[in-house]
């Protein structure tokens, strides 16, 4: 694939710590020519009225009794994807694989990617399996990457990322990995002490800023001195690390009202009060397991 052309018959994943804008990107992009089948994790109330208009559509994937609603489980998610790539042709936008990690598993998540790929090598159908960078481990992320091959969502623009030459990935962020690997997540990868030089510390910036992060700080304290920038980066990753948590968290909750989630991942966003916003949601999570009980 190049150009951002999304060929049929094929699986792609797609780190996201927004979904919400990756996928209306999707539709500025694709959706004039193709149609886009969404399976959200974010309530549909939430989303622009362009992504449910005739030939898109969204559904929800929750244990919500709703209208159209997915039960995210891997053998219910599997059947849908089966039944609707099985005539047509288009977009099918998967959300919540980190969800699916923690409640089945890893290793039966990558069967379940697997049988995806299988399912769509013969079909018209392009899926996007989408999934917030900071939710599983390094060597995971390879694993899946082997079975989809990466593509970056951002707001204006869906591009493929270009390869990049395994040992200088290794040198620059510090993964091991057993072949070759594309797209690691940014928010993740830990930077070794031994490559925080400037052009480094610059590109892990431009990839924090370009995933919409504030990071005007350390920007600034790279053009100042590499000392400082070196202290403002170890802060900044540790913030982002814990914002990416939040955000993920944000998304899950389907009970926090749409006012405060907009508030909370803006906040996120901007990393401030990121351990305040945790703490909120460790509250709130602990209020709604209550008024369950």
């Amino acid at each position: 694939m190049s150009d951002g052309v999304l060929e049929s018959g094929t699986v792609r994943l797609a780190p996201s710590i927004d979904p919400v804008t990756s996928l209306m990107a999707l539709h500025r992009i694709h959706g004039k020519l193709t149609p886009i089948r969404a399976f959200t994790r974010t309530n549909p109330k939430q989303i622009p009225d362009t992504a449910r208009r005739t030939p898109h559509s969204i559904q929800w994937i929750t244990d919500r009794d709703v209208d159209q609603a997915i039960r995210p489980t891997l053998e219910n998610l599997f059947s849908i994807i089966e039944r609707t790539i099985q005539e047509g042709r288009g977009i099918l936008w998967q959300e919540g694989v980190e969800l699916l990690v923690r409640t089945n598993g890893f290793e039966s998540v990558l069967k379940f990617v697997r049988g995806v790929v299988d399912l769509c090598r013969t079909s018209e159908w392009t899926v996007i399996i989408v999934g917030a960078p900071g939710t599983m481990s390094d060597s995971e992320w390879a694993r899946l990457r082997r079975e989809a091959p990466t593509l970056t969502i951002g707001d204006t623009d869906i591009i493929e990322l270009e390869s990049i030459d395994d040992s200088k990935e290794k040198t620059e962020i510090g993964i091991q990995f057993d072949g070759p690997v594309k797209d690691v997540p940014p928010m993740l990868a830990r930077l070794p002490p031994e490559s925080m030089d400037y052009p480094s510390l610059l590109r892990r910036a431009e990839a924090w800023a370009s995933f919409g992060f504030d990071v005007a700080t350390l920007i600034d304290a790279i053009s100042v001195d590499i000392d400082l920038a070196r202290e403002v980066y170890e802060r900044i990753e540790q913030d982002i690390r814990t914002a990416t948590e939040c955000l993920v968290r944000i998304e899950d909750a389907e009970y926090i009202s749409s006012p405060l989630r907009m508030k909370m991942r803006f906040r996120c966003m901007q990393l401030t009060g990121i351990e305040e916003i945790a703490s909120d949601l460790d509250r709130i999570e602990e209020e709604n397991l209550s008024n369950i009980k």
